[in-house]
């Protein structure tokens, strides 16, 4: 069909119907197929400004506009709208300004501004000249609100997309063109507000706000320096002018569009400190600003923290009143941190700051700040006391996951936590004498409220006053004493906090003995009989155990005595507890304990442990699954490492597990396959010697390629399962499926990041010790392309040569068990031989340690010994170098008969295969680490090859296979002392 206005009409007719049928579809191919045709989006234009046709044609031509200009409106693009049909467009996308239908207008306004972002200044230079022109003939000559509001939509548009571009002169442009805008939007606020003001006229009100919308962004996006323009200034004071005023009468005017007002004003001045703090400061009207929120702060907080509604307009106030106060403490606090550009202005700054230090926040206000905050923005509102009697688990789980923008208490929590930080000199005795002092009887629930808001103000300065208080004695005085009370049912408020308060100071300040004290408090807490420990204690309790048992001072021997009855008490809450939240808090809660207290949780408790998890996985519905899954496999991780030589007994839950979370077909990959991978690893590194070989695990193997192709985020964890497989079942690797893993691992490696790099080396380090005289291991290391890749990474120019010389460690494995095989290989894949070996032998002096050092000497000697007689020349070159190498070596090494040395039981290839030994004694080595040694001391030469000897028989070898004149011409290569140590061998 072409493309004409009639049949666009009739396609866009069809397109829009409300049944879908197969007349809808083509008619939505046809309109796919048009995109590209030149004109198309011309017609469309042409279609939505006809207000003659029905609005479900006009709104689906609109969409399509929009989408095309995003997508061909770019020059670069292909089938890019031509030149000539954009000139065409831009002339007429100001012709709808009168359009009466809101969201139509808001459609095109989107269209508008996206061709602004593309043609704004070069291709569009008088923009916003023709907006405020507009504006203003609107306003004061013809009186069109209707377009007036229209425009205010599209201005609000183009700001926004304009502000967020950050290359390119759009930004900057709009700048210069800041002061017309500003002009005229102020002139129509000034005139709409006087006029709603009086009359109470909606839509005035209404195109007014959006005024003030533009203003609040333009403002802070067009003016590097606002305190220096002066309409500017004028306004900004007005606004707060306006503010009290809208305040103060705040049941006068509709509520909704009042809210959205003093929002907006409130928005417009967090935005300027935001942006640009010093021009703040130096507003004439910026102190005024300040002290507006802190009144709004003072005199609404009893109706603020009696109110029962959510997203109260004076908690949405207050909200942002310790926004700006936040952001001003903290520019103060930091003297100002005057930007480069901002220098010249460093002693009216300067000035400014010490104004608002002398003037505005006096140590008088401190204190009354914290007082404010204390007596009714921490304190527990009624709200929250009835949802907690009536939902707990709710109510807490809502608490846990609030963020401190959005809810006042967390708001004001953060707020407080500046306030100690930035005026600690006087606000630490201030609150310690709280502390001593406030904390009076619980008779009354008032009075433990209050108690509960002045504790909360001491968890929330540990990191500032640590230095002035004693932890311990105060835990032992009195926060145990405190949570052990039991007279009253509110004194659950007490016990929540107190567990606050030992997850913020325990990293902080806090003694062996007194932990062991916090163990037998939590237990305390977690009692299933005692009624006033609630879910809500409980989860608290055990949010605090996890944070105890986490801390890096934690010690597993003390904690032992309350080990299996925290398990225990852990494992009855899992079924206790409702919520998925509440249940996720327990699971990781386990994970950590397992893990920290390995090896000491015994063997019963582990297999108690292990039987919730199929229990959970299986019980998790449909919609909290993942979560509930993925904090399942990290207890399972755990189990899996503690158990250790037992770890069999995971194995019939933790192979379909892994199964269900790696599979490529599997509905949880995404969300699931990272923890699958760890507990995939560990499940490897963890199996017993006498469980290799399960066929199971075996074919979990399958699923590798494809989590090296498709989790590049996380390609340590698959190499190092991998590299566990190449020491649980070698067998592996010498058939033809590893070809593809070969070939992925492969194209990774000129990219690998470091600590990937360094599982390949190890990896393939295993690899060649067990298979480099494997027919079907090498054939499938070059046929798959991995060997030439590693020769292309030590051959590349800008390559590391530490990294490259570890890749040589590689090249010297397969030299000394097959030289011949090496050769033929490097024959094969056409490489370099010259470049290659001298390569080899430059970067010898990158290998930092004996071991590496010996596996290099004797790759290097096995090659040369044998391909001499083979006439290659290079070998020839490079002799005298590796027997002098050799011999330079054993004068720092003083190697066993059996070639064995301790020098070599360090740096090995394998990085992390010792962690964590060192640290922790008690536990056992586990299956992996076994297997490693084992293969090591069975079959790695640089154990078992005496270095002396080795050279002594390749010599001699090499004589055996030339001709005495062409021998001793090759031993004339080498210096006096080389031939002297030479003869010391004979």
């Amino acid at each position: 069909m072409d493309l004409s206005y009639e049949n666009l009409l009739t396609v866009l007719t069809l397109a829009s119907g409300s049944e879908r049928n197969a007349d809808q579809g083509n008619a939505e191919s046809q309109l796919k197929k048009w995109e590209v045709v030149a004109g198309y989006h011309y017609l469309l234009q042409e279609v939505y400004l006809n207000r003659e046709l029905p609005l479900q044609i006009r709104w689906l031509a609109i969409i399509c506009f929009k989408n095309g200009i995003d997508k061909y409106w770019r020059a670069a693009r292909q089938f890019a709208i031509s030149k000539q049909e954009k000139a065409q467009i831009t002339s007429r996308v100001m012709q709808l300004l009168n359009e009466q239908n809101n969201q139509l207008m808001i459609q095109n306004a989107h269209a508008i501004a996206r061709i602004a972002r593309y043609d704004f200044p070069s291709d569009w230079p008088n923009l916003f000249d023709d907006i405020a022109k507009n504006l203003d003939e609107f306003v004061f000559k013809t009186n069109d609100i209707v377009s007036t509001n229209n425009t205010l939509i599209i201005l609000n548009r183009i700001i926004k997309t304009i502000s967020m571009v950050r290359i390119g002169r759009a930004k900057h442009a709009m700048q210069s063109k800041a002061p017309i805008v500003v002009n005229i939007l102020i002139k129509l606020y000034q005139k709409f507000f006087q006029t709603w003001t009086t009359t109470l006229d909606l839509t005035l009100m209404e195109v007014c706000y959006l005024c003030l919308k533009n203003l609040r962004r333009i403002i802070p996006e067009g003016f590097d320096q606002p305190h220096k323009n002066q309409d500017v200034c004028e306004f900004l004071g007005a606004t707060i002018d306006h503010l009290q005023s809208l305040v103060s009468e705040h049941d006068k005017y509709s509520s909704d569009l009042l809210e959205r007002y003093v929002k907006c004003y409130s928005k417009l001045y967090v935005t300027l400190i935001s942006t640009n703090p010093t021009s703040f400061v130096l507003l004439p009207c910026s102190q005024r600003i300040i002290t507006t929120f802190l009144s709004l702060l003072e005199e609404k907080a009893e109706y603020i923290y009696n109110s029962t509604e959510e997203n109260d307009f004076w908690e949405v106030l207050a909200l942002k009143a310790f926004s700006i106060l936040k952001k001003i403490m903290a520019y103060i606090y930091r003297k100002g941190a005057v930007t480069l550009k901002q220098r010249n202005d460093k002693v009216e700054v300067t000035n400014a700051i010490q104004k608002l230090s002398t003037d505005v926040f006096t140590n008088d206000l401190i204190l009354r700040l914290c007082d404010l905050i204390i007596n009714w923005y921490l304190r527990l509102k009624p709200s929250d006391l009835e949802s907690w009697l009536l939902e707990p688990e709710e109510w807490c789980n809502e608490e846990l996951s609030t963020s401190w923008e959005y809810q006042i208490r967390p708001c004001a929590e953060n707020f407080y936590q500046d306030l100690i930080k930035y005026f600690q000199d006087v606000l630490s005795g201030f609150v310690l004498n709280k502390i001593s002092s406030g904390l009076m009887e619980n008779d009354s629930v008032d009075r433990i409220l209050i108690k509960d808001s002045i504790l909360c103000t001491f968890q929330l300065s540990s990191g500032t006053i640590a230095n002035n208080v004693n932890f311990d004695t105060l835990l032992q005085e009195v926060f145990i004493p405190e949570g052990l009370k039991n007279d009253l049912v509110e004194n659950k408020i007490l016990k929540r906090r107190i567990c606050y308060i030992i997850s913020d100071w325990v990293g902080v300040q806090c003694s062996r003995e007194s932990r062991v004290s916090i163990y037998k408090l939590l237990l305390n807490f977690l009692q299933p009989n005692n009624p006033i420990n609630d879910g809500v204690v409980k989860i608290a309790a055990i949010q605090t155990l996890r944070a105890v048992v986490d801390d890096w001072d934690f010690n597993k021997h003390d904690f032992q005595p309350f080990l299996n009855e925290f398990v225990k008490l852990l494992i009855d809450l899992s079924g206790e507890m409702r919520l998925t939240e509440s249940k996720l808090y327990i699971f990781n809660t386990l994970a950590v304990l397992v893990e920290r207290c390995n090896p000491l949780v015994d063997y019963q408790t582990l297999i108690d442990i292990l039987q919730i998890v199929p229990k959970y996985w299986d019980l998790s519905t449909s919609e909290n699954q993942p979560i509930i899954k993925s904090s399942l496999c990290r207890v399972l991780k755990s189990l899996t490492v503690s158990l250790n030589e037992n770890s069999v007994e995971t194995h019939s839950i933790s192979i379909p597990l892994i199964q269900t979370c790696c599979a490529e077909t599997s509905e949880f990959y995404i969300l699931l396959s990272e923890d699958g991978y760890d507990l995939w690893l560990a499940l490897l590194k963890y199996c017993p010697q006498s469980r290799l070989n399960n066929p199971d695990i075996i074919n979990l193997f399958e699923m590798i390629p494809n989590g090296l192709r498709n989790s590049t985020e996380i390609l340590p964890t698959i190499l190092s399962i991998v590299r566990s497989y190449a020491l649980y079942s070698p067998e592996i690797f010498c058939q033809d499926g590893i070809i593809e893993t070969f070939k992925i691992i492969g194209g990774y490696l000129d990219k690998a990041r470091d600590d990937s790099y360094a599982i390949f080396i190890g990896l393939m380090d295993i690899l060649l010790i067990e298979n480099s005289l494997n027919e079907a291991f090498i054939n499938g290391l070059v046929t798959s392309g991995l060997f030439i890749s590693m020769v292309n990474y030590v051959l590349h120019e800008d390559q590391s040569a530490i990294l490259s010389s570890r890749m040589y460690l590689l090249f010297s494995r397969l030299a000394k068990n097959s030289p011949e095989v090496f050769l033929k290989i490097l024959e094969i894949t056409s490489v370099d031989l010259v470049k290659f070996f001298k390569n080899w032998v430059a970067l010898y002096n990158h290998n930092g340690n004996p071991r590496n050092r010996k596996i290099n000497l004797l790759g290097l000697i096995s090659v040369v010994s044998f391909g001499i007689p083979k006439n290659i020349p290079i070998l020839y070159e490079i002799l005298p170098e590796v027997v002098k190498k050799t011999f330079f070596f054993l004068e720092e090494i003083n190697e066993a008969d059996d070639g064995s040395c301790e020098a070599y039981r360090s740096n090995l290839l394998y990085e992390d295969i010792d962690e964590y030994s060192y640290l922790d004694p008690d536990i056992k080595p586990h299956g992996e680490k076994i297997r490693y040694h084992t293969l090591l001391e069975k079959n790695d030469p640089v154990y078992n090859t005496n270095l002396v000897q080795f050279l002594k028989n390749n010599i001699l070898q090499l004589k055996s296979q030339l001709q005495d004149s062409d021998f001793n011409q090759i031993m004339a290569l080498n210096d006096s002392y080389t031939l002297e140590r030479l003869k010391a061998l004979s």
